[in-house]
């Protein structure tokens, strides 16, 4: 088998399973954490104000997750990982702008989540083991939609960054904002995101203080998450309120 075909394999397979990474993020965690995190190097003040700006970085992540999926016509940006999915080739909106705007939102969170355990190798680690992982799965999506769309899709590569976007190029979306969208496509990643956040800081506090412990707000935070989280895909799967 050629290279180009053993790497789109990969990439296929990676693209498949690309919903578990974070996964492994949070297992490389606890030893990276345990070894490397500053958080009894540093005053309150400081810790506070890095994980302020964590905490900030990942919800921009996820608001370009939101505005990305919103305004982005069906059969495009989904979560699909069976088999490629695009019924139209998305070229205006937060895709004028850079081609991969659902990748850029997720390294936002990644980021957001390591610079909240104040440890600058899990930063390291998961900036390198995101861009190890994604480069091969863009790679298995642009072939997908060269094959399928050809001379077009190469015009807008070549116009449009593939991962750090030129604002230059914005174009308005087609698509109008559809928040019921966001809230039947979109809990799951930010239900996750919250319980990363969570689990950091819960390993934090027993890494460092020797002993497990979890806030009152922090117990009702789980509960209202998964609440949340549960009624919406019931509502997606029984229901048209979110169509």
């Amino acid at each position: 088998m050629k290279l180009q075909d053993q790497i789109i394999n990969r990439g296929e397979t990676l693209f498949k399973y690309r919903g578990q990474m974070p996964l492994i993020l949070l297992l490389a965690a606890i030893p990276v954490i345990f070894n490397s995190s500053y958080y009894n190097s540093i005053g309150v003040e400081l810790q506070s104000s890095f994980q302020c700006t964590a905490i900030f970085i990942a919800c921009c992540g996820l608001c370009l997750r939101y505005y990305t999926v919103a305004t982005s016509p069906d059969g495009t940006s989904g979560k699909n990982r069976k088999k490629q999915v695009a019924n139209e080739l998305n070229t205006t909106g937060v895709y004028s702008i850079v081609r991969n705007p659902l990748y850029l939102a997720n390294y936002l969170i990644w980021l957001g989540i390591s610079i909240y355990s104040l440890s600058y190798i899990l930063i390291a680690i998961s900036s390198l083991f995101f861009f190890i992982i994604y480069e091969k799965i863009i790679l298995v999506e642009e072939f997908f939609l060269t094959k399928k769309y050809g001379e077009k899709y190469e015009e807008y590569s070549l116009k449009t960054p593939c991962f750090f976007p030129n604002i230059n190029n914005f174009l308005p979306s087609n698509s109008k904002f559809s928040i019921k969208k966001v809230l039947r496509e979109e809990y799951s990643s930010t239900l996750s995101t919250i319980m990363s956040f969570i689990f950091i800081d819960i390993l934090i506090y027993y890494i460092f203080q020797e002993r497990l412990y979890i806030s009152n707000t922090t117990l009702k935070t789980i509960i209202l998450s998964i609440c949340i989280a549960c009624i919406l895909k019931l509502l997606k799967k029984n229901t048209k309120l979110l169509n």
